[in-house]
């Protein structure tokens, strides 16, 4: 399983009370469709190395959502469902449940961009936020 498709296993887990929970979850590109959402990796990566040939590695991704954007209620829920997320990644850090990542331990995962809206096309808009994800690596 690539690391991609760990942090989307993971994100299928937020399942917030107030807000909707994400289906299908794309990788790389988002689709053109509203309410669907994609998992991007930046390309950021930051490695420290050891003599000893442990790795401890940063990743980035930025997750989107086409969420409708028509009325200001739609952008006020989305706001919403963002802020949700938010504070999700925040306590799953907290909680140390992280994204399982094969032959790695994942260590940290925090929202470094917070969400926000990207572009907007007519009546939807794409949202997004960048979550790092830090782990370790041993040979």
């Amino acid at each position: 399983m690539t690391v991609s498709e760990a942090v989307i296993k993971w994100l299928k887990s937020f399942n917030p009370a107030e807000y909707w929970k994400m289906g299908k979850i794309d990788t790389d590109i988002q689709s053109a469709e509203v309410e669907t959402y994609s998992v991007v990796k930046e390309p950021v990566r930051n490695v420290k190395s050891y003599i000893s040939g442990r790795k401890i590695i940063t990743d980035h991704y930025m997750i989107q959502a086409r969420l409708a954007s028509q009325t200001n209620t739609d952008r006020i829920d989305n706001n919403g469902f963002g802020e949700a997320l938010e504070d999700w990644v925040s306590q799953q850090n907290k909680n140390k449940n992280f994204p399982v990542i094969t032959d790695a331990a994942v260590t940290q995962v925090s929202v470094t961009t917070p969400f926000c809206i990207g572009s907007t096309a007519k009546g939807n808009s794409i949202y997004q936020m960048t979550v790092s994800i830090k782990y370790e690596k041993e040979r």
